[in-house]
């Protein structure tokens, strides 16, 4: 059951050249003389104004870096402070979902089975960050019929549940969840251990489902506690403690956050509820593929099913084998990296570099391997000593602050793809559209008047403001862009975005200016 209809990444519009039409022969050098006259003078133009954005930008004692490039020729057009070490946030995702494309190539499909092994079964992980993923879900009818409804977590489940109650088996000795493609390190140490309950830190396993986080639907229930019994998946045997409280005074409000141990899945509610909660509040889980052991057997058990036991498996079972039971669920690439990039999803980036280390490995993905590898595809394709010296890669998705990578590194990254006839279109069509889709789909109104498309990724931890991309011109010239903004002071995150933008609308301006061919009609 494939997961890609409603997220396969929009094909981009593909560079080609045109050349100007020229006037008579014996004017030839002339003309060449004069657009080398003209191209000096508007990229003179474009780093002075650049520049002058920076010094007239009000981001504090901030340090801004930033890379102008043509992806037809590999020229820097605009450079300030290129070549220096930033943190770059999500803009790391960049690095990550290109490098996943560069090893997995651009068909590759993730294949999460249910194995029927005599009387037991296994789930074998892949390290599928789509599986069960509820935003997915929601684009997916629930059935083959007119007018179905979306597809939820329990219609999801139900794929395996009822193979295997249709197939008589009963009872069953034991479910083994195998996520050995990767570790058991569920968390990089340089993540910020006092947000480890938080979506964005969510735990990096083998199988992941549900993005690796309980969603809770809290609400006021008339007398002192809130009520948390909305929940989904439902997992009756989690331990809760509620100090929430349900005041629906006139000078109240709803707040609630849900704390969690580092090494357990006991959860405590804190805040107020004043109204019912449309939108969930999401939680992280630990262990998740522990988790969705005991959630088969808790589902196979209400359908009349005897399940001895439910496990992960460890060192010393052998691989994996049996009957596939029910869906394979499959998700291609493009899907996943247009969801880690375009809604910047740290579990999508960080199952991708472990998968990265483990397909070049051999062994189970792990940041370790995967950071390394990282590195050696970036060689791979660059070339270039001066540029790897920049970059430091600790995580996929950017969240640790361990990062470094400069603006020249991440410009010539994506002039490589754009150069790439095999990934270009995948990873381009990964990007959010300015004005358009994911993340950036409330910025860059500014840029229309040129009429040019602006795909990026922006990215933003504490003190970190970054954005790299495309701006793309109607008769598909492209310029990639990174601009990379640290060390900023409390308050002035919009202003560094205003800085972005501005730049990003001098690339299109620049680019606009192109589209007047001296010597053409």
């Amino acid at each position: 059951m494939p997961f890609d209809a409603a997220l396969r990444p929009r094909r981009p519009i593909r560079p080609t050249i045109r050349p100007a039409r020229t006037l008579a022969a014996g004017l030839g050098v002339l003309i060449s003389l004069g657009s080398a006259f003209l191209s000096t003078t508007a990229e003179a133009g474009i780093r002075e104004d650049i520049e002058t954005i920076i010094r007239t930008a009000e981001v504090g004692g901030a340090v801004v870096g930033v890379s102008v490039r043509d992806c037809d020729t590999n020229q820097e057009l605009a450079g300030f402070r290129a070549d220096d070490q930033f943190i770059p946030a999500s803009n790391m995702k960049l690095i990550t979902t290109g490098a996943a494309l560069h090893v997995l190539g651009p068909d590759f499909s993730y294949r999460t089975q249910l194995l029927r092994n005599k009387d037991r079964l296994i789930v074998l992980g892949d390290g599928d960050p789509a599986f069960g993923d509820p935003e997915l879900l929601e684009l997916m009818p629930s059935s083959s019929a007119p007018n179905a409804p979306a597809m939820d977590i329990e219609t999801f489940i139900r794929l395996w549940i009822d193979p295997v109650v249709q197939s008589g088996l009963n009872p069953i000795r034991e479910i083994v969840v195998d996520d050995r493609i990767f570790d058991r390190e569920f968390v990089p140490e340089t993540w910020p251990r006092d947000q480890l309950n938080r979506r964005y830190c969510a735990e990096v396993a083998g199988l992941t489902f549900h993005l690796n986080v309980m969603h809770y639907f809290p609400r006021p229930t008339g007398e002192t506690r809130a009520d948390f019994s909305i929940r989904s998946p439902q997992a009756h045997w989690l331990a809760e403690e509620n100090h929430a409280s349900a005041r629906t005074g006139p000078g109240d409000k709803s707040n609630v956050w849900i704390a969690r141990a580092a090494d357990g899945n006991k959860f405590v509610f804190y805040g107020n509820v004043k109204n019912a909660y449309r939108a969930p509040v999401p939680v992280t889980l630990h262990d998740t593929p522990e988790f969705f052991a005991h959630l088969l057997a808790d589902r196979l058990e209400s359908r009349g099913r005897t399940v001895g036991s439910f496990r992960v498996a460890d060192a010393n079972d052998p691989p994996s084998m049996g009957v596939p039971v029910g869906h394979i669920i499959s998700t291609p690439i493009a899907t996943v990296i247009t969801r880690c990039n375009s809604d910047s999803q740290n579990l999508y980036a960080e199952c991708l570099i472990k998968r990265i280390g483990h397909e070049l490995t051999g062994e189970a993905g792990s940041w370790t391997n995967g950071c390394a590898m990282v590195r050696h595809i970036v060689h791979q394709r660059l070339n270039s000593p001066a540029l790897l010296a920049t970059l430091n890669v600790t995580d996929g998705s950017g969240l640790s602050r361990e990062n470094r990578v400069s603006p020249a590194l991440l410009t010539t990254w994506l002039y490589s793809f754009h150069q790439d006839e095999r990934l270009g279109a995948t990873f381009i069509g990964s990007l959010a559209v300015a004005g358009e889709t994911g993340t950036l789909r409330k910025r860059f109104g500014n840029v229309n008047q040129y009429g040019m498309t602006v795909q990026a990724k922006s990215g933003y931890i504490d003190g970190v403001s970054c954005l790299t991309g495309y701006v793309t011109s109607p008769d598909n010239r492209r310029l990639a862009f990174s601009v990379l903004v640290n060390d900023l002071p409390p308050g002035t995150v919009a202003k560094a975005k205003r800085l972005q933008e501005k730049i990003v609308s001098r690339v299109a301006q620049h680019l606009a200016a192109e589209q007047v061919t001296l010597g053409s009609d």
